[in-house]
């Protein structure tokens, strides 16, 4: 069989053994079938049938217990996947240098999707500290990064990302009047939003076409972050993505919310 029908469970396929591989992270790195059955969100024959499929193909692996993990035809790609994202070395001396003047966690997120992704980390010094998994998709409409990145985005896009939350309209009436603060500002702040007790602030890193698609940020436990912590942490950021904006995009030019670099996209 052959046409939109086909192609249409084809991409159907290969999105449920995307789900099946999703459902591995660093906590859940061996499951069970019963796990694996649960956390895909999959029916059974159909996830049994991607399961083989994938075995068959090296992405995933039986082990000697009967437990599955990912398969080695993933450690090339996740080789390939370590060159494409590595940062240059420029940007990540910079985020090294907002570790050690804020003492906090420095986060480096990228838009993808209607979420953020956080693709580059520096664990803070302090013996406590908060630490968001590398590679975990976090929503948009909470957190500094997230409000951030949303802040520079269109009204449809802020209007797709609240339905797809299924926030109330007075969150989306409130939430809209703080994006317009954070252009104005230049920054983003959060307390307490995403998870109790946990605090951030981000600044925007400008692309070469003078868009915002990815925020540096710096995260820690609220009771360090004090409004004159806030307003240093800020004034830090705001220096950091001047020059991280140069280096992943190779340009000479520093960006700086209102003075954008040279048009293209962020590279890594």
């Amino acid at each position: 069989m052959s046409g939109p029908a086909s192609e249409g469970e084809t991409v159907r396929s290969v999105t449920r053994a995307l789900q099946i591989l999703a459902a591995f992270d660093d906590e859940h790195a061996i499951c069970s079938l019963t796990e694996l059955l649960e956390r895909a969100h999959l029916p059974k024959t159909t996830a049994l049938r991607l399961i083989q499929s994938l075995l068959r193909n090296g992405f995933l692996f039986r082990r000697g217990d009967g437990r599955f993990c990912l398969g080695p035809a993933l450690i090339r790609l996740a080789r390939a996947v370590d060159v494409a994202w590595r940062l240059p070395l420029a940007a990540d001396a910079t985020m090294e240098s907002v570790r050690s003047r804020t003492r906090e966690t420095v986060n480096l997120y990228l838009l993808e999707g209607m979420s953020r992704v956080c693709v580059a980390q520096k664990q803070g010094p302090q013996h406590i500290r908060f630490v968001i998994p590398v590679g975990v998709r976090l929503p948009l409409w909470a957190g500094a990064a997230g409000k951030l990145l949303l802040a520079h985005g269109d009204r449809d896009f802020f209007e797709s990302v609240l339905r797809a939350s299924g926030k109330e309209e007075d969150f989306s009436a409130g939430l809209a009047v703080e994006l317009g603060q954070i252009r104005e500002q230049g920054y983003a702040v959060s307390r307490d939003e995403r998870e109790r007790g946990a605090s951030s602030v981000a600044a925007p890193i400008l692309d070469r076409r003078g868009g915002v698609t990815a925020a540096l940020s710096v995260s820690g436990p609220t009771s360090r972050f004090t409004d004159d912590r806030v307003a240093d942490f800020a004034a830090v950021l705001t220096e950091a993505v001047q020059q991280m904006a140069a280096a992943l995009t190779g340009s000479s030019e520093a960006a700086s919310p209102g003075s954008p670099i040279a048009r293209s996209e962020v590279g890594l």
